[in-house]
Formats: structure tokens, sequence, C-alpha cells
């Protein structure tokens, strides 16, 4: 008999025992980064709320050296910046320097992530962020915002993903 009758966790046992420290770095590129990508799913339910609460899953991952995590984290937050910017139309948050951390916390991610794992598989993350670093950008500039943090990382992540298809991304 169960302990006051709870169901059982879907979470697999290896997911849910997760240490709080970085994932092995001698695992392979691609291994590193779907365990990195698997632990971000499994820990974001506690972060959800805002770009800023997701980015503090970011900040928390990068500090324990987890930069892989901290990578979809910070993914994670941005695209809920590019939702309120675009879609909520800047009714409610808009860009400014107060989005700095999280997107530093990316570019930082991604360096550390590369300079350690140079073969992990980032094309997607990099594709999706460049869209809506991109994307952010144009609305600033069409509005008379700065852009300059958005567009000065989008030519840090060229620099150091240059591997990275990016003519097809719109933005």
């Amino acid at each position: 008999m169960r302990f006051f009758n709870r169901k059982k966790s879907k979470r697999p046992v290896t997911v849910q025992s997760m240490p709080e420290d970085s994932i092995d770095h001698s695992l392979p590129d691609d291994e590193w980064l779907a365990r990195s990508e698997e632990r971000f799913r499994w820990m974001v339910e506690n972060y959800y709320g805002s770009c800023d609460t997701i980015g503090r899953g970011g900040q928390e991952r990068y500090g324990y050296g987890d930069f892989g995590t901290a990578l979809f984290f910070y993914q994670k937050s941005i695209d809920v910046l590019h939702t309120n910017y675009l879609f909520g139309q800047m009714r409610n948050r808009q860009p400014s320097p107060d989005d700095a951390w999280i997107v530093d916390g990316y570019t930082r991610s991604l360096g550390a992530s590369l300079a350690m794992h140079p073969a992990a598989p980032i094309d997607s993350s990099v594709r999706e962020v460049t869209h809506r670093l991109r994307t952010i950008a144009t609305a600033c500039e069409r509005v008379g915002l700065p852009s300059q943090l958005y567009r000065e990382a989008l030519q840090l992540m060229a620099q150091y993903a240059p591997h990275v298809k990016l003519d097809d991304v719109l933005g």
C-alpha cells in the first residue's frame, strides 16, 4: 500500500535524482547537451511565471557550472520576452536594459557550453534565439526604442557559433 494513496510520479527515477551540480562534462558533446536539456525540462516547472523567474533558473544553473541547462533556461526566458514584446505588444513590459542580464546570460552560457563541448548540437537553440532577438530588435527600431542590446548579442552569438546556418532565420 502506498503512503497516503499518493500516485507514483511519472518522472523517471534517473531524472528525479539529478544532483545540483553540473552534468558530467566527460560525456560526448551530444549526450551532454541532451542531458542538459532533459534537466531543464525537469526543472523548469519550478520557475514558470515570468521571463525573470525563468532567467533566475539560468542564473542558478550557471552558478553550478551547469552551462548547458542554463542555456535552455535563458533560451526560454528570451522566448517569454519575445512573447511579451511581439504578441503582448509591449503592454506589460518594454525592451530595456533590464533585459541585459537575460540576454547576456544566454550568450555567456553559449560561450561556456561551446568552450567545453565544441561539437554540442546547439544549432536549434542558436537559431531560435537568433529569431527571437532579431524580431525584438526590429520591433524596438519600429517604435523608436534602442535595439543595440539585442543586436550586440546576435553579433556575439555569431562569433561563438559561426557554423550555425542563420541566413534563413527571419527577424
